[in-house]
C-alpha cells in the first residue's frame, strides 16, 4: 500500500511553509527581541520592551501580534515620557503613525510621522513598511515635509540586512531660522526602521550612480540567493535524513535500515543532481530551485518507495515535519 494522498499533502504543505521567504511582520513572540514587562502580551493589554531598539510598545495583542486598526503607543527613554501613536495593518506592518528612527548626536530623537506604504525589498525578498507621506523631524529643528520613497540596496550580503536609501521630495524646513528649501533629497544608506536618516540634496550624477548600483546589485544578488537557497535546502535535507533514520531504525515492518538508506540516497542524489544540472538542460529547467526539488523528492516518489506500511508512511510524514521544524530552529 502506498502512502495516502492526504499524508503527502500534509508533508507538502509543511515543506512549502518552511521553505517560503520570510514575511516581515510585527510578531512579539520572539523572546530574543521582545520582553513582556507588563500585562498580557499574548492575548490582552500589555507592554513590550523591544530590546533591539530599546523601545516600549504598549497596546492590545492577539496571538502575540498587533491587531489591525488598534492604537499602539511607542516610547523610548530619550523621549522623556512622550509617547507616539502607531497603527498596523492586517499584514502586521505599520499603516500610519510615528516611527522613532534612531538616535544621533547629543541624544536627538528623529521621528517620522505620517503614512506608510508597502515595498517588496528586492534583496530581502520580503515586504516592508516604508515611509510614504508625512514629516520627518530630525529632532534638531530640521524637518522634511512631503513625499518619501524607498530604494532597496544589497548591503554587505543580499537577504541578511535590510539596507536602502530614502528619496524625498518636498520642503526642508528650518524651524529655528524660519526658512524653507524645496527640492529633491536622498538619504545615506539606512536600515528600514533603524538608524538616523541623513538627507542631502540630490544631484543628477549621484542619482545616476545609485541607479546603476541598484541594477548591478540585482545581478550580483542572484548568485547570493541561489547559494542561500541551496544551503537552506541542504540544512533541511540533513535534518529530515536524521529524523527519517530514527523512524526507520525503530520500524520492524518497513525494511529497517535498508529502506531508510534508499530513502536517504534518493533524497541526496536527487538534490545534488538538481543543483548541478547544466543550464538549459531539461532537468535544470524543471528542477533548478533546490527547495522545489526537495519538496518533490520528499513528498513525491520517495515516500511511496520507502514502504508498503501505511503506519510507517504516517510516521515518515511526521518525521519530515519534525526535521523541517528542527532545521528552521537551527537557522534562526
Amino acid at each position: 500500500m502506498r502512502a495516502c494522498p492526504s499524508r503527502r499533502a500534509m508533508a507538502l504543505a509543511a515543506l512549502l511553509a518552511a521553505l517560503a521567504p520570510a514575511v516581515q511582520a510585527l510578531d512579539i513572540s520572539n523572546a530574543d527581541f521582545y520582553r513582556c514587562v507588563q500585562g498580557d502580551c499574548r492575548d490582552g493589554q500589555g507592554t513590550v520592551h523591544d530590546m533591539y531598539q530599546n523601545q516600549m510598545l504598549e497596546g492590545v495583542w492577539q496571538g502575540s501580534k498587533t491587531i489591525p486598526g488598534q492604537r499602539y503607543l511607542v516610547s523610548h527613554p530619550l523621549t522623556k515620557g512622550k509617547k507616539y501613536e502607531q497603527f498596523y495593518g492586517a499584514d502586521g506592518l505599520m499603516d500610519r503613525g510615528s516611527q522613532i528612527r534612531g538616535f544621533g548626536a547629543m541624544n536627538i530623537v528623529p521621528v517620522f510621522t505620517g503614512t506608510f506604504g508597502r515595498m517588496d525589498h528586492a534583496f530581502m525578498r520580503a515586504r516592508l513598511a516604508v515611509p510614504y507621506e508625512g514629516v520627518y523631524a530630525m529632532g534638531n529643528g530640521i524637518e522634511y515635509r512631503g513625499r518619501f520613497d524607498y530604494m532597496p540596496a544589497k548591503g554587505m550580503e543580499a537577504g541578511r540586512i535590510t539596507m536602502g536609501h530614502i528619496i524625498f521630495y518636498g520642503d526642508k524646513v528650518d524651524l529655528e531660522d524660519n526658512s524653507k528649501e524645496t527640492g529633491l533629497f536622498v538619504s545615506n544608506s539606512a536600515v528600514v526602521g533603524g538608524g538616523v536618516v541623513m538627507f542631502m540634496p540630490a544631484r543628477p550624477d549621484y542619482m545616476a550612480l545609485l541607479q546603476q548600483q541598484y541594477h548591478r546589485d540585482l545581478q550580483l544578488a542572484v548568485s547570493d540567493f541561489k547559494q542561500q537557497e541551496s544551503e537552506k535546502a541542504w540544512r533541511t535535507a540533513f535534518a529530515i535524513l536524521g529524523q527519517v533514520a530514527l523512524t526507520m531504525a525503530g520500524s520492524s515492518g518497513g525494511g529497517g535500515g535498508s529502506s531508510g538508506n534508499r530513502f536517504a540516497m534518493d533524497l541526496v542524489s536527487g538534490l545534488m543532481k538538481s543543483a548541478t544540472a547544466p543550464e538549459g538542460s531539461a532537468s535544470a529547467s524543471a528542477n533548478t530551485d533546490p527547495s522545489t526539488r526537495l519538496i518533490q523528492l520528499v513528498t513525491g516518489a520517495a515516500l511511496g518507495k520507502v514502504t508498503g506500511d501505511s503506519g510507517l508512511s504516517t510516521s515518515l510524514a511526521k518525521a519530515v515535519a519534525t526535521g523541517i521544524e528542527k532545521s528552521n530552529a537551527a537557522g534562526k
